[in-house]
């Protein structure tokens, strides 16, 4: 009764947020109200049948509060089958099924949240892609944000993710007559978000505002979609299409899968909710016995509707205008959840579609989702598309992908739900893909000249498509192993870390921008996680993950584990990682991530999935770490004493690249404009010099205590390198593997008080066996 209460009387509105409390109120009444609990105790316990039959009216109970709100019909069927299932389980029939219930409830939580931060996402790349801006002018009805949701919100996530990518300019709220959501909700939302150019208006000012000031596009929720895209929402919502469409504004619908509703052909068969003509007579400041007609939702037309924006991908009209909902729920409806795919191990987390694409499969899938990377190929027809799987790394799938009729070549690069050269016996996020997008457009807005370009990117999926970077480009390390020289290899990668660094950092931003950054990575805590423990941790102790080269290594790993003064120098190391929020991390920037030609300026940086804020000397000294350790490892190889000079001459070029490229930056005001040693404070007086100096000191500093942890874990921990684990005379390798950790050690416990980048190369060349 609860539950229904709340949901009647628009005290919990909003489609999403209106199916999660009727199962939660389902839940609580299941196992707190004494009369059900009563009613229960009357059945036998063990007929799930009878148990079954009760808690079915009790959901058709609930389904009678909002008639127009399909979510919750289908999150009641949803539960049905759940049901279903758990009568069939060993033991108590009542408890099981008033455990799944709860453990469902819980689970559509973290599922909406999940679901609409995919449609924030889709939906501002769509905004983007459509207007050709870069920042877009957005206008909204109705509240969609976090109180309509579990969190986040569907049209008002929309607009999050455009402020989280810096890409809002203005967000306007209808004040949403006559129950006035977007004035009292969605303002609030809007100020307490601090949205830039947050503005509320009444329902009547929207064509004045297209008209005079301009706006980009709309974006409006949905309580009902029809199979052929008519869609219901709040009243109000079929006026703003209409002036859209005479100002030529793209008009986007929000809206969650579950809201989907294919049984319906057409708006006309949807059930408009009446509300009480008391709603409308308290605002309407009429009198008192006016008659009102006070319907609480319209049906905007699918011809007014640019595209509906789902957390499954957009439905977008075909060549005729015309929207095929149906063929789309078909396509991306699954029985599979998240926690229960019979694929799937414990704790391995599989979405609804994910699909593991396989040399045969993508040419389909790419031809049905990826019209940009079909583009880039010159191609529509998946038949001439070739693919050749070449992913050597720990983690991902990586596809050379060929249009075999004119040699057109894209990267396909697809995150795997657990960790690849282990197993899925350790699972891994597929956030993380997210993740790596989102650091791959911010590493190319800062430094465009090393980062290749984007086509495509599918969340669910974990997928993107990019551009391909032709030989003689290879792997860094690859090229490190054959011994090729690359003349400006080391001056690209100084620039890439100065730019990309300085431009993410309170050198660039406020202190508010750099906050907001911060929260908004922060979400990749399982990547941090993952680095935390094989990079700080395990290398130190007797972890199963461990591998090093034995018997020829037992007695210095042995040392390791029993060195207090060197255990003590990491967990410092640690705590600066865990700590220091400084700027934006490729967080994986070793020799592997990062392709390289001798032709000068064809350096390319790829594979930022760990990006998160953190200190900057880790990715510096990540970087350097993969370039001593290739020094270490050419006694191994061939390419004799001259190569492994010309490697260590390119940490000196790396680091003074680095250094002059962020100073100068620095020194330009219209560079440094954020909150990290004011300009107003220093200006161009010689305490700026002196900030300059002592902050490369500390970054240094850190660079080579960094670059000591990268170096020791990747001789002993779980992930190791091919330019030692290449060489194949074990007794060579381990000769060069022990030069690496007497030069890590040396740097975990010294790094603050080694000077200059020369004197670093000098005590590497010092441990030279």
């Amino acid at each position: 009764n609860g539950a229904w209460s709340v949901i009647r009387n628009m005290q919990i509105r909003g489609a999403p947020l209106i199916a999660i409390v009727a199962v939660l109120g389902l839940a609580v009444d299941l196992n707190s109200n004494p009369t059900t609990i009563q009613e229960l105790n009357a059945l036998d316990q063990n007929d799930g049948d009878a148990v079954l039959a009760f808690i079915q009216t009790k959901m058709d109970y609930l389904a009678t509060a909002r008639p127009t709100a399909v979510n919750v019909f289908h999150a009641l069927e949803e539960l049905k089958d759940i049901l279903q299932a758990a009568k069939t389980q060993d033991g108590n029939a009542r408890v099981n099924m008033c455990k799944a219930i709860a453990k469902h409830a819980e689970f559509m939580l973290e599922r909406d949240v999940n679901d609409n931060k995919a449609i924030g996402a889709f939906g501002a790349e769509a905004i983007l892609a459509k207007t050709g801006n870069n920042k877009a002018r957005v206008v909204t009805i109705c509240n969609t944000g976090s109180l309509a949701t579990a969190g986040y919100g569907t049209a008002l996530g929309v607009v999050r993710a455009l402020q989280e990518q810096d890409k809002l300019e203005s967000i306007t709220a209808l004040e949403t007559r006559p129950y006035n959501q977007g004035s009292r909700l969605t303002a609030f939302e809007i100020m307490e978000e601090n949205m830039p150019g947050g503005q509320l208006i009444c329902d009547s000012m929207a064509a004045s505002l297209m008209r005079t000031k301009g706006v980009d596009a709309c974006v409006v929720g949905a309580d009902r979609v029809c199979a052929n895209g008519d869609t219901a929402n709040k009243i109000g919502t079929y006026n703003l299409s209409l002036v859209a469409a005479a100002h030529g504004v793209p008009f986007y619908v929000a809206s969650p899968f579950t809201t989907l509703d294919t049984s319906l052909k057409t708006g006309d068969d949807i059930k408009i909710e009446e509300r009480p003509p008391e709603e409308l007579l308290k605002t309407a400041a009429a009198p008192s016995d006016m008659p009102c007609w006070n319907p609480a939702f319209d049906v905007t037309p699918a011809k007014y509707i640019t595209g509906i924006v789902t957390e499954k991908g957009i439905i977008e009209p075909n060549v005729n205008g015309e929207f095929n909902v149906a063929e789309f729920v078909k396509k991306h409806t699954s029985h599979d959840t998240v926690t229960d795919r019979e694929d799937a191990p414990a704790k391995l987390v599989v979405p609804f579609d994910y699909t593991e694409q396989s040399v045969t499969s993508l040419p389909e899938y790419l031809a049905k989702n990826a019209p940009a990377a079909m583009e880039a190929l010159e191609t529509t027809s998946p038949d001439d598309i070739e693919c050749v799987e070449m992913g050597d790394g720990n983690l991902n799938l990586v596809f050379i992908v060929t249009n075999t009729t004119n040699q057109k070549k894209i990267i396909v690069k697809q995150a795997l739900p657990y960790v690849r050269c282990v197993g899925e016996e350790w699972p891994l996020t597929l956030e993380r893909a997210y993740f790596e997008y989102r650091a791959l457009c911010v590493e190319k807005e800062a430094c465009p000249e090393f980062v290749p370009s984007l086509y495509y990117f599918s969340k669910p999926n974990g997928l993107m498509a990019m551009e391909y970077i032709p030989p003689p480009n290879i792997i860094l390390r690859k090229g490190l192993i054959q011994g090729i020289i690359y003349p400006t290899m080391a001056h690209d990668m100084g620039t890439f870390c100065a730019k990309t660094l300085f431009k993410t950092s309170g050198f660039k931003l406020s202190e508010t921008e750099l906050r907001q950054n911060v929260q908004f990575w922060e979400a990749n805590s399982e990547m941090c996680a993952l680095t935390e423990l094989v990079i700080f941790t395990e290398p130190y102790i007797t972890a199963k993950n461990n591998r090093w080269t034995s018997p020829q290594l037992d007695a210095d790993k042995a040392a390791i584990e029993n060195d207090v003064e060197l255990k003590i120098a990491a967990s410092k190391w640690k705590n600066k990682f865990v700590t220091e929020t400084q700027a934006l991390l490729h967080a994986d920037l070793h020799s592997g991530s990062v392709m390289a030609s001798p032709a000068p300026g064809q350096t390319f940086v790829i594979d930022p999935e760990f990006a998160f804020y953190g200190p900057m000397g880790f990715d510096t000294g990540a970087f350097i770490a993969n370039l001593f350790l290739a020094y270490m490892s050419q006694a191994g190889h061939d390419n004799g004493e001259a190569y492994a000079d010309w490697i260590l001459e390119q940490i000196i070029t790396f680091w003074s690249t680095f250094e002059t490229e962020f100073i100068k930056l620095w020194d330009d005001a219209s560079e440094h404009t954020g909150m990290a040693f004011k300009r107003q404070l220093l200006g161009d007086s010689d305490g700026l010099k002196r900030a300059q100096k002592e902050f490369m000191s500390t970054m240094l500093g850190d660079t080579l205590g960094f670059a000591g942890m990268k170096m020791l874990r990747r001789i002993v921990g779980i992930a190791h390198v091919e330019d030692l684990e290449s060489i194949q005379d074990a007794d060579v390798r381990a000769k060069c593997e022990r030069h690496g950790l007497e030069t890590a050690k040396v740097f975990i416990k010294t790094a603050p008080s080694i000077a200059t980048i020369l004197d670093a190369v000098e005590i590497a060349k010092s441990n030279k066996p």
